[in-house]
């Protein structure tokens, strides 16, 4: 699908309601809900094809990228620079590479939210063993 990339951006109205755009007490929206009113705006933006597919990919890439010029910016890795960045910008940057992770994540899972706790569930069943037996599946 072709886009036109110079197309001004129009954002859903915001329901008050809505849990992506607010909660009752102003707080932050759920991120599993943010993302998803994210991905329905991007498949009616950009479609769902492969092209689209794989740029949301590579926006994980393109986000990892900025945490590495954040890090760089706060160590002052560039002499030249000098400190550019702090801590948050380096912890907003991460940030950004979880919620296009997540973005991406419903490309190929139908319950992408599902698909995370049981990931991070075989993840906290490996840890367990290592932490009880020192090894894990695979390590002799």
């Amino acid at each position: 699908m072709t886009t036109d990339h110079a197309a001004p951006v129009t954002w859903p109205t915001p329901d008050p309601d809505a849990a992506w755009h607010r909660n009752e007490d102003d707080s932050a929206p759920d991120p599993w809900a943010h993302v998803a009113c994210v991905v329905t705006w991007l498949n009616t933006r950009n479609g769902t094809g492969e092209e689209e597919t794989a740029l949301r990919l590579l926006k994980i890439t393109e986000e990892a990228g900025e945490v590495t010029r954040a890090y760089l910016g706060m160590t002052g890795q560039n002499p030249r620079k000098g400190i550019t960045h702090t801590r948050d910008d380096v912890a907003d940057e991460l940030c950004d590479v979880i919620l296009s992770a997540m973005t991406a994540l419903h490309s190929f899972a139908d319950a992408p939210e599902a698909v995370f706790r049981t990931v991070v569930q075989r993840r906290a069943v490996r840890l367990e063993r290592l932490l009880a037996t020192g090894t894990v599946d695979g390590d002799g």
